[in-house]
């Protein structure tokens, strides 16, 4: 086994764990600790990150950086290597009920995401997968669509976070291309359904790393292409990918 397939396994087990966790105990862990705008926080980000760090911790201690704590440990490592966490991606869509969150655990090499899991917890659907290696979908293998034109394919969104009249305007246009447009509220759930050939692409203004690079490992996995640019690993990045029968979309 490769040394990339043996810390899939590692970030598999720490997302099994938190999902578990978070599945288990949703009534007592859906209660919000804090709101700012439209971003809420509750219990369960705090719970299952905790779970989630202690177990790399142990296993794979490189440095974290992840959602709720920021950077844990040390920014450089041997190999470029660093977790980006999420420990609950969707997390209003955990407090009311609809299913569409998930744990999201990744791996960078020199800020690459390399590997990938994606874990659907209230829909028992877990994606895995690493660049090189493969991708999966429950243990079964899972490859991107051949849908090669925007009209006849559905595009994975979001609302800019920080929207203003000229991001809408773009956001519109961008829109209009796709036969069908789906925002469903996690990226990471999002980016995983590209993998896994349910959609065509995905593109979202704003997000951070730890929404996204789990998803972008499983999309190139997977044998698709994806984009990231951004100022820094804790900055807002501009996120596309494709299945690479088609342009990124802009």
């Amino acid at each position: 086994m490769s040394e990339l397939a043996e810390l899939l396994k590692i970030a598999e087990h720490a997302a099994a764990e938190a999902g578990a966790a978070l599945k288990a105990h949703r009534v007592q862990w859906g209660v919000i600790a804090d709101e700012q705008g439209r971003e809420v926080k509750i219990d369960a980000d705090t719970r299952a990150e905790a779970l989630i760090l202690a177990h790399l911790e142990r296993a794979a201690p490189f440095p974290v950086i992840s959602e709720e704590a920021g950077w844990v440990g040390e920014r450089e490592s041997p190999g470029g290597l660093v977790w980006a966490v999420d420990p609950l991606d969707g997390s209003v869509n955990y407090l009311r009920g609809y299913p569409h969150c998930a744990v999201s655990i990744a791996l960078l090499r020199d800020s690459a995401p390399v590997l990938g899991v994606v874990d659907c917890f209230a829909l028992a659907e877990r994606f895995t997968g690493a660049v090189g290696e493969g991708a999966w979908l429950n243990g079964a293998p899972m490859r991107v669509s051949e849908i090669a034109a925007p009209e006849q394919g559905i595009l994975q969104t979001g609302v800019p976070s920080r929207a203003s009249s000229e991001s809408m305007s773009l956001f519109e246009t961008r829109l209009r291309r796709w036969r069908k447009v789906r925002m469903i509220g996690s990226a990471a759930t999002a980016l995983a359904y590209v993998a896994a050939g349910r959609a065509e692409a995905y593109r979202e203004s704003g997000s951070m790393i730890w929404d996204v690079a789990a998803g972008c490992a499983l999309v190139r996995a997977a044998g698709g292409e994806v984009g990231i640019d951004g100022a820094g690993l804790d900055q807002p990045l501009e996120v596309a990918a494709c299945n690479g029968r088609m342009p990124l979309p802009a």
